[in-house]
């Protein structure tokens, strides 16, 4: 999680995950659509769209802006005098570029399941000992996001209801919290897990029927 601090009509703090597999090339290709910038211009626009919420380094903005004008995204045009008196150079966005960040826009983003999901390993380890309480481990799993989703919650209803980068982050938080609400439910539901669970009987139900040879009359 990453704590930021806001301005005027925003709450003073707002927690919000980092997006880890955030598509820097393609929000770069956006601010470029608008109009050539240099790496630091960039950098100052992503920012203030964003509210701050994911901020970029200059270096990982120089980086992308290298692949992108590898792959003809976006080629030089001229040079800007930054604050300090220096000379940078400008990008704008190729033909080929905003081919890339028209499909960008209307292809759908896919949510990449976790390798390892740290509650779903322990529940299910849970599940496989008599010494540990699974139900207790729900429990407490359910009372620390009621309260996550409570905090969220009071602070979205000090936002103005817009479509603001911190109002979609915030929301797409709390619905992620209230779907995980419902798995707990779901999980507490499920009968116990034990060795006695996986029975050989449909598989041998399964072999007598293959047993019984049809004959044509």
């Amino acid at each position: 999680m990453i704590t930021i601090g806001l301005t005027g009509n925003f709450p003073k703090s707002i927690s919000i995950p980092l997006a880890g597999n955030m598509s820097i090339k393609h929000s770069l290709l956006s601010l470029l659509s608008a109009e050539p910038a240099t790496a630091s211009m960039l950098q100052s626009h992503f920012a203030e769209t964003l509210d701050g919420l994911w901020p970029l380094n200059i270096g990982q903005v120089a980086q992308t802006l290298k692949r992108l004008e590898r792959d003809n995204f976006i080629e030089e045009h001229g040079t800007a005098v930054g604050p300090t008196g220096r000379h940078a150079t400008t990008y704008r966005i190729t033909t080929q570029g905003r081919a890339e960040l028209a499909d960008w826009w209307t292809r759908g983003v896919a949510k990449h399941a976790l390798e390892r999901d740290e509650l779903v390993l322990k529940v299910a380890l849970a599940a496989q000992r008599s010494d540990v309480d699974a139900i207790e481990i729900l429990d407490a799993q359910r009372f620390a996001t009621l309260k996550q989703l409570r905090l969220l919650n009071q602070q979205a209803a000090e936002l103005p209801s817009t479509r603001s980068a911190t109002r979609l982050a915030l929301e797409r938080e709390i619905f992620d919290l209230e779907a995980l609400l419902r798995w707990l439910d779901r999980a507490e539901a499920l009968n116990p897990h034990t060795s006695a669970s996986t029975s050989n009987q449909p598989k041998e139900e399964t072999m007598h029927n293959s047993d019984e040879t049809t004959h044509p009359v």
